[in-house]
């Protein structure tokens, strides 16, 4: 089904995402994201461990998608688009899932403003899914001419200012805003849900451990780097991707069995709406493998259940916890409703006026230099 994103949106921000009434009246007792580029990522690489977390009571799955995965195409074929192919069995996926130990219930479309980004929302029991529709930047992210050779990996090293969805949807400036966007998407989930426990899944953006994968996974694993650095609170657990294929068999025959299903309930959505199958040789290899390495978190507060922090709620900064500060303290430092930074004391900063100055003599750097501003891109890791 192709969800194009038309009428108004639902102003999120901070706030708590729009959802279907069963689940508005949910208290949860934990919250787990899973966060890919492409729509048959998490099937291939990290399962068997959504098909468990889906089926655990109390527990709610959040499904993030970075990318469109249209191999270049945008939001064509015009009569049968791959994206919408692919988000067509990145939802069959969840609902197949979903739908083991109970009857088929009601699914929800519809949109979500997050940081000021309009993002596709799909709902079904307790599971959500946002897609975010950033063109596939291809393997070695050099992009597609056709989507403007734009990529993740463009954006992130400040080759490219601007990155827009293949659907015209919502427009990313600069990679801080992408991560921004993520990160506030993390926190809106959690905000209000009840949840005691929250963990992350990604792609690991490490090449010593995960080697000559797609730019597009490492990409989005390097933006998950940071909400995991912004908020310690929870663990993270970063999956090898393409390199796993070349691993030992480390799943039990019922977990690989369970695995294809997934992944074939994937495939269907893609050739009943007129694309070529993704079951071949090349994949089947990573049913049988699973590899990651957790992260466990620090057991601090994730966020701020009585009132969220954002531009539009303080005119200090917020800190890792989403609590509003007044931004003028040297360890809680700037301004609105940003990253508070930390001014460094071995440096000879202080925080003037809300922003990182030195004490004498040169000129002050902005507050918010321990996590970048929008518009100032990561320096690329190594």
């Amino acid at each position: 089904m192709d969800v194009r994103l038309q009428g108004p949106a639902i102003l999120l921000g901070m706030a708590t995402a729009l959802c279907v009434p069963e689940q508005c009246l949910a208290a949860w007792s934990a919250v787990n994201f899973n966060v890919v580029a492409h729509e048959d990522d998490w099937q291939l690489f990290f399962s068997p461990g959504p098909w468990k977390d889906v089926r655990t009571p109390g527990m709610k799955m959040v499904f993030v998608y970075t990318t469109a995965g249209d191999a270049g195409l945008g939001i064509g074929p015009a009569d049968k688009p791959f994206y919408a192919a692919r988000e067509e069995g990145a939802r069959r996926a969840v609902r197949f899932i979903a739908n083991m130990d109970s009857l088929p219930g009601p699914e929800g479309f519809t949109a979500a403003l997050i940081n000021e980004h309009t993002i596709a929302k799909y709902t079904y029991k307790n599971t959500v899914s946002y897609f975010l529709r950033l063109p596939d930047g291809n393997r070695l992210g050099t992009g597609y001419p056709a989507t403007g050779s734009a990529s993740l990996e463009k954006l992130r090293l400040g080759l490219i200012r601007t990155r827009s969805t293949v659907d015209g949807s919502a427009t990313y400036v600069g990679w801080d805003d992408l991560v921004d966007t993520l990160e506030m998407l993390v926190r809106g989930e959690l905000l209000g849900s009840g949840a005691t426990h929250s963990e992350l899944f990604f792609q690991d953006s490490a090449p010593s451990r995960n080697p000559g994968d797609h730019s597009d996974h490492m990409n989005t694993g390097l933006a998950m780097d940071v909400v995991a650095l912004r908020m310690p609170c929870l663990s993270a657990t970063r999956f090898v991707d393409y390199y796993s294929q070349r691993l030992k068999v480390n799943l039990s025959h019922a977990e690989s069995l369970n695995k294809g299903a997934v992944f074939a309930v994937t495939v269907s959505g893609v050739t009943d709406m007129g694309h070529a199958t993704r079951w071949v040789k090349g994949y089947l290899g990573w049913l049988q493998r699973t590899y990651s390495h957790t992260t466990r978190g620090d057991g601090s507060n994730c966020f701020n259940s009585d009132r969220p922090c954002s531009p539009s709620t303080c005119a200090g900064c917020c800190d890792v916890n989403g609590v509003c500060q007044w931004g003028t303290d040297r360890a809680a430092c700037g301004f609105g409703g940003y990253f508070c930074a930390t001014c460094s004391p071995t440096a000879k900063m202080n925080c003037v006026n809300k922003a990182c100055a030195p004490l004498a003599g040169s000129e002050a750097i902005p507050a918010g230099h321990a996590f970048p501003r929008p518009g100032h891109a990561f320096p690329r890791q190594r």
